[in-house]
This record gives structure tokens, sequence and C-alpha cells, in this order.
């Protein structure tokens, strides 16, 4: 038979039983682990992945959110009123996107 115990730390403790025992550490109580303090022999190893995803997250950091060259090449043609709209790309890309599962 095992009893599971909810909580850790300071604070209530209930076990399998009906019973709750409060948990209280007066100050300067050595039972509490004192907070680990950095050795200068810790390191970390970086995956070949990790590494390639940390690349390319910093190239996407990095891109500008708008291609301005191209909104300002449509902004001239909208402004000389050359601009051609091609509806049936228009229509083929809103049928494609209806047909994507819904984000969540």
């Amino acid at each position: 038979m095992s009893n599971k115990i909810n909580g850790y730390g300071p604070g209530p403790v209930v076990t399998g039983g009906s019973r709750v025992a409060p948990v209280e550490h007066p100050p300067g109580d050595a039972s509490k682990p004192a907070p680990a303090a950095p050795s200068a022999s810790d390191s970390v190893t970086l995956t070949t992945t990790a590494r390639a995803l940390q690349k390319l997250a910093d190239a996407v950091a990095a891109a500008p959110v708008v291609d301005s060259v191209r909104v300002d090449s449509i902004r001239r043609a909208l402004a000389a009123k050359t601009y051609q709209v091609d509806a049936q790309r228009v229509a083929d890309k809103l049928v494609a996107a209806d047909r994507e599962p819904p984000v969540r």
C-alpha cells in the first residue's frame, strides 16, 4: 500500500489519511536545503540540432517583418493605376487557405 503525498516544502502536507500536518520551519532551520552555488566546472553542451534551431531563430528575428521593396513597388503601381489583380490567383489562394486546418 502506498500513500500519495501532495505538496512539497513549506505548507501543509496531506497524506493518504484525513489528517493534515502543518510544516513549519523556524528561521535558520538546518533541514532546509541551501541554494546551490554555481561551480566553475558547470557546463552546457548544445546538440547540433539545438544550435541549428538557435541560428534559425536568430535569422527569423533579424528578418524584416515587411518586404519594403515589394510594398514600394505595389505603391508605385497603385499610384500609376497600373496594378493588376489576378483574380484566379486570389481565388486559388482563398480556396487553399480554406482547406488548411484551423490554427489553435
